[in-house]
C-alpha cells in the first residue's frame, strides 16, 4: 500500500515521502497516529504540487547543518576537569557536558548529535564525531586537562 508520510517516522521516511508499506502496517499505525495519509490518485497529484516547496526546505536545512558543521570543524574545546595520577579522571567527561560547552560557544547543537564511543576518562586531546543529519558530519577537538 502507498502512504504519503505527514510527519517524521523514525525507521521508515521523512515528512513528504512517498513509502511503499504492508497493509497492516498503514492501517494499524500509520493511519491511527495521523502518521500517513493513503496515497490515492488525489493525494499524489497534491504531492506533486508540493515537491518544489518540499525540496527547498530540505536545502536550506542542510545549508544551516553545513555552516554548523563548518562551525564545529573550526571548534576546540578544553575542559578542565579534576584528575588523580597518572592522569585518570574522577568520574568521566560526557556528551552533556560537551554539548553544554558547544552551546555556551555560541553554536545551536543537540547533545543527541555527538557520538562518544564511550564517556572520556583520561587526560588528554580528544576527536568527538558529531552527526547533524544524513551526509553532513563534523568533528570536534576536545582537550582534557587538570584543573587548576
Amino acid at each position: 500500500m502507498k502512504v504519503i508520510l505527514k510527519r517524521d517516522v523514525k525507521g521508515l521516511g521523512l515528512e513528504g515521502d512517498l513509502k511503499e508499506v504492508k497493509d497492516g502496517y498503514a492501517r494499524n499505525y500509520l493511519f491511527p497516529t495521523g502518521a500517513a495519509v493513503l496515497a490515492d490518485k488525489g493525494q499524489v497529484a497534491n504531492w506533486e504540487r508540493h515537491r518544489d516547496r518540499r525540496e527547498e526546505r530540505e536545502r536550506a536545512i542542510r545549508a544551516d547543518a553545513e555552516a554548523t558543521a563548518a562551525q564545529l570543524g573550526e571548534l576546540k574545546l578544553e575542559i578542565p576537569v579534576k584528575a588523580g595520577e597518572r592522569g585518570r579522571l574522577f568520574g568521566a567527561v560526557t556528551s552533556h557536558q560537551i554539548a553544554d560547552l558547544i552551546n555556551r560557544s555560541g553554536v545551536e547543537l543537540d547533545r543527541h548529535a555527538l557520538h562518544l564511543r564511550e564517556p572520556i576518562k583520561t587526560l588528554g586531546d580528544f576527536k568527538v564525531d558529531v552527526r547533524l543529519m544524513p551526509g553532513v558530519e563534523a568533528t570536534v577537538s576536545v582537550s582534557v586537562v587538570p584543573e587548576g
